[in-house]
């Protein structure tokens, strides 16, 4: 489990600092969801447009993932490819935290979704409700979505890379003095 957490906590430093670094296309990208959630949640939109906002959400995320993969490999210098196969490679050796990573990503499910949306239902007026889900569900898509997305990719950098591993006591202090000499 110690691994696992190493693991979540590598990828979860770079995701935000890719976030840091990125700002413009992660935040641009998901302001058309925000927008659209909250138009769709907070307004009576006909069936039509509706479903036609759905599938460009659908499409920008795709873009976003796609984009952070790319910039993600450009960071490390590889290719689809060999990258492909060593993020394979690491899954088969590091089963067990690679499938840990879910569970994590369950339980921000959990703390960011769920309860929210459950505090709403249990102490906001009827009257308010709606207007206090489109808000919510708007400033979601560029922080816990986004970060999500970005999460994600932070574990398939981290086993690509051969990174996140959690190492002995005496191990990480070697290589802190190495990287200070």
């Amino acid at each position: 489990m110690r691994k696992a957490l190493v693991l979540s906590g590598e990828a979860l430093r770079w995701a935000l600092r890719f976030y840091g670094r990125h700002t413009l296309l992660v935040f641009g990208l998901s302001l058309v969801p925000t927008v659209q959630r909250f138009v769709v949640v907070g307004y009576d939109v006909p069936t039509a447009a509706a479903v036609s906002s759905e599938v460009l959400v659908a499409l920008v995320r795709l873009l976003l993932v796609v984009l952070v993969v790319r910039l993600m490999l450009a960071e490390l210098g590889c290719r689809g490819g060999p990258a492909w196969r060593r993020l394979t490679a690491a899954i088969g050796a590091r089963r067990t935290e690679f499938w840990l990573q879910w569970v994590v990503l369950a339980a921000a499910f959990v703390v960011f979704d769920v309860l929210p949306t459950v505090a709403i239902a249990l102490w906001v007026p009827e009257s308010a409700r709606d207007t206090v889900n489109a808000t919510l569900v708007a400033v979601k898509n560029p922080t816990v979505i986004a970060m999500t997305v970005l999460w994600m990719a932070g574990v398939a950098r981290m086993l690509i890379a051969g990174q996140g591993e959690a190492r002995a006591p005496e191990a990480a202090e070697d290589a802190a003095t190495r990287r200070r000499s």
